[in-house]
């Protein structure tokens, strides 16, 4: 008895054994899980494609964003080229939006953090260039919405149209010239009227193609300047005015035409007549 006892004991693992790999099958351990995955929030969720036009080429934009409430921060800024533009702000408040067109210099945008300094910006009529001209607006934006926005020019076009000469027979007004006098020098970029004029000057005299005689011309020449709007000229804010000159019979005449008020951005159509 004592020798089936030792074989019973000696074969226990032996049988433990073969359960695992004959007749049993063991649960295999659960798998590790899955990592769950990362939600980032997008910053930039209110995005806004603004297009802008006017009557003239946009081949720059300057963007001041700024609070509407408190003290009107500047909350984002942009310059891009061409005449539309992507926004990607953080928030949907409304805003304020400043655009400036074609400007050629750069802005400090330093010293333009709250809404008010915008009255700061300055421009030169010697620095326009009349193909794409300064233009500006000042809008209310909500963030997120697509919008097309209309900028108006801060120069004033003078067109010449056409010139009639009402002398008899074949008198002609030989070399006819044209300019103009008490031009405003400066304005402020955003600003939308009561301008004075700063530093009058006269504009370059332009010649006619040729004399006037029987047959009226179509010079189609245009001069610029900045606007000149408050209601009553005077000697320290004169009048901005159009000016024809030429010889007949061997003496100098002069036509003049006041243009007043000019308002910015307005174009003036001149029909100028030469009577005795």
């Amino acid at each position: 008895m004592e020798t089936l006892k030792i074989l019973l004991v000696t074969m226990l693992p032996l049988l433990a054994g073969a359960c695992r790999s004959i007749g049993c099958q063991e649960k295999p351990d659960p798998p590790s899980p899955e990592p769950l995955p990362v939600v980032t929030q997008d910053s930039t969720l209110w995005r806004s494609v603004l297009r802008f036009e006017g009557p003239f080429p946009v081949t720059r934009t300057d963007i001041f964003i700024y609070r509407q409430d408190g003290l009107k921060d500047m909350t984002d800024y942009l310059r891009t080229e061409g005449a539309s533009a992507e926004l990607c702000l953080s928030d949907s408040l409304p805003k304020t939006i400043a655009v400036a067109a074609n400007a050629r210099g750069t802005f400090n945008t330093a010293g333009l953090k709250h809404f008010d300094s915008l009255g700061g910006i300055v421009c030169r009529l010697a620095d326009e260039d009349p193909a794409a001209p300064l233009m500006s607006g000042i809008f209310s934006f909500i963030p997120g919405r697509d919008t097309v926005y209309s900028l108006t020019p801060l120069l004033c076009t003078v067109e010449l149209i056409s010139v009639t000469n009402h002398f008899d027979g074949d008198v002609l007004a030989e070399n006819p010239r044209v300019w103009l006098e008490n031009v405003n020098s400066q304005a402020a970029l955003f600003k939308e009227q009561g301008f004075t004029v700063v530093d009058p000057f006269n504009s370059k005299r332009v010649r006619l193609p040729c004399d006037i005689g029987l047959y009226t011309q179509y010079p189609g020449i245009k001069l610029y300047c900045y606007p000149n709007d408050l209601p009553n000229p005077t000697t320290g804010n004169p009048a901005t005015e159009f000016v024809l000159q030429c010889e007949i019979a061997g003496e100098t005449r002069t036509y003049r035409r006041t243009l007043h008020p000019l308002f910015r951005g307005e174009t003036v159509l001149l029909d100028v007549e030469i009577h005795p």
